[in-house]
């Protein structure tokens, strides 16, 4: 009896230690003063992306670029993954508009005149001259022809509202109001992909790993095990963060900090 109790004692002891993970610690690479309300990201020709005063500004070392709509009101999303083709979403007006690496207009979509049956709530760039779509009013995720100005639902109704989401060309996520994670792909297939922990703000790094902010902390979160990792920042308020390619950007005080961070 006492061998039993000792090996279920060991037992739980080792699924302890397995069951514990190390804090991640990223290294400062450098840092940059910044002149803006909101940071947005970085590209990788070395561009940040920053709005101030509701103005979409583009800086590298030579030049900056800038670009406003007054006409559209606040820009509520933008969408960076192609500095090509970058998407602007002004939720208030029902309105988008695409720019090029010099932040020149190259389209502009108002749905309340070309689709008024639609009512945006979620947009960003997908593939083959179209853009992913949540419409409120069918509640449904489609995509959406930016040349034909026609959009395609390819799901079923989603029941609760979105409250984040990111894309890439052929997939869409998203959190919904109950912090419940999904994706889509093009093709409308929706997988769960299971539940995140209370957060003010995330970044979708694969289907499985998700970075997110919480009370001015960092954290990495395994949605496959439901695991939270820690991330050591020496910041004491980070306002955002950015991550691409294993560097991680925080805005903080007029601040851009980069670190380089392994992810496991």
């Amino acid at each position: 009896m006492m061998q039993k109790i000792v090996f279920s004692l060991c037992l739980l002891v080792s699924l302890h230690i397995c069951s514990q993970t190390k804090d991640i610690s990223p290294v400062f690479l450098s840092s940059e003063q910044m002149e803006g309300d909101f940071f947005i990201g970085n590209d990788p020709f070395g561009s940040t992306y920053t709005i101030k005063e509701n103005e979409f500004r583009k800086t590298n070392r030579n030049q900056q670029f800038q670009y406003r709509n007054l006409a559209f009101g606040a820009i509520r999303q933008v969408d960076l993954q192609n500095p090509l083709q970058i998407v602007l979403y002004y939720k208030v007006f029902n309105a988008v508009v695409l720019l090029d690496n010099q932040l020149n207009e190259t389209q502009k979509i108002n749905f309340s005149e070309t689709n008024p049956e639609l009512f945006p709530q979620a947009v960003s760039l997908a593939s083959q001259n179209r853009l992913w779509l949540f419409d409120l009013n069918s509640q449904k995720l489609g995509l959406y022809d930016i040349f034909k100005n026609t959009f395609s639902p390819i799901s079923t109704p989603i029941k609760d509202a979105i409250q984040q989401y990111q894309s890439d060309y052929n997939y869409f996520y998203w959190v919904d109001i109950r912090n419940n994670c999904y994706v889509s792909s093009i093709f409308g297939k929706i997988s769960y992909l299971g539940q995140l922990p209370a957060f003010d703000n995330l970044q979708f790094i694969s289907p499985t790993r998700i970075l997110f902010q919480k009370d001015n902390r960092l954290f990495l979160y395994d949605l496959e095990n439901a695991v939270t990792i820690n991330i050591q920042l020496p910041e004491k308020s980070i306002k955002s963060f950015y991550y691409k390619e294993q560097i991680l950007a925080t805005f903080t005080n007029n601040e851009i900090r980069n670190y380089k961070i392994n992810l496991p």
